[in-house]
């Protein structure tokens, strides 16, 4: 097995912030433009105007996250060059749809349609379910549980060795703060619109299988390693294995770097908005014998 491999990451929801698009290089609003001409709404515009409850409406969301992330990897050509082509990719969550450009599994205008689509199925659980995640550092997945059980959360996220994610009812997420804190466990409400991947989104992920159905993925793209148990992805039809039920299950975080670990990964690159995925992978570098490269090519905070 070759050492120093490379892998993409592409983070999703909650990875934006409002106005962000003013730290973007200037080839970003070309890739913008296109997205927004697709879809019939001005993505550019809403990065810098919008609050962040109504940017973060997965409608609007997933779409504009690939415009930002294909911004970030267009003006990386240089350091990419540098740091090697990318042996895998990996999309965490909705960065899956980001992943699928990136990995030439997607053309961007269907990547684009796809994220916007099963977006508005998304907005119907945000709607109807209303939810909340809750990001929980310096735990053990023992406590986790504990605490998922106590308040009628699920685990939303397997983020890293000591950082998990709950979910559930916006109330039951709130209150579960309280828990946290009489117990000085370090929790915040992250910037997210629903529960996601917890239960609350069994309707929308039912109503976007004749989308998953009828995409038109490729096979011969380069290798995705999955969110549903961190497992390696080489053809269409496990592609789609992987969108199915993608809100509804948790992210297996930790066993997708893992397995990019244990396929000779040494270099992770990371696109797309602020530098949470960056400190999850520099958790995870805390837990094994070499720790890895991270090279950040997104421009923005």
């Amino acid at each position: 097995m070759t050492a120093r491999k490379v892998a993409l990451i592409a983070p999703g929801q909650g990875s934006q912030r409002p106005g962000g698009l003013v730290d973007l290089p200037p080839v970003a609003k070309a890739w913008f433009d296109r997205a927004s001409a697709l879809i019939d709404v001005d993505l550019w515009q809403a990065g810098l105007d919008w609050s962040q409850e109504q940017l973060g409406r997965p409608s609007t969301l997933q779409p504009f996250l690939v415009a930002w992330g294909m911004s970030d990897f267009d003006a990386a050509q240089g350091v990419m060059a540098e740091a090697g082509e990318a042996d895998f990719v990996l999309g965490h969550s909705s960065g899956q749809n980001t992943a699928l450009v990136l990995s030439g599994a997607l053309d961007f205008d269907d990547a684009i349609r796809f994220a916007h689509e099963r977006g508005k199925h998304l907005d119907l659980g945000c709607e109807t379910e209303p939810g909340a995640l809750l990001a929980l550092a310096g735990v053990d997945q023992s406590l986790a549980d504990e605490m998922a059980a106590a308040t009628r959360l699920q685990i939303a996220n397997y983020n890293a060795p000591n950082q998990f994610v709950l979910g559930g009812p916006r109330a039951a997420a709130e209150a579960a703060l309280n828990w946290a804190d009489r117990r000085d466990i370090a929790s915040v409400l992250l910037r997210v619109n629903g529960a996601f991947h917890t239960e609350l989104f069994a309707r929308s992920d039912e109503l976007s299988l004749p989308l998953i159905d009828a995409l038109p993925l490729r096979d011969g793209f380069t290798p995705l390693i999955g969110n549903a148990r961190g497992q390696l992805i080489e053809t269409a039809a496990e592609l789609r294995d992987e969108l199915r039920d993608q809100y509804t299950r948790p992210i297996h975080w930790v066993a997708a770097l893992q397995t990019a670990y244990d396929q000779g990964v040494r270099c992770f690159a990371v696109i797309g908005p602020g530098n949470a995925m960056a400190g999850l992978v520099r958790r995870f570098g805390t837990s094994v014998d070499e720790r890895p490269t991270i090279v950040r090519l997104n421009q923005s905070r």
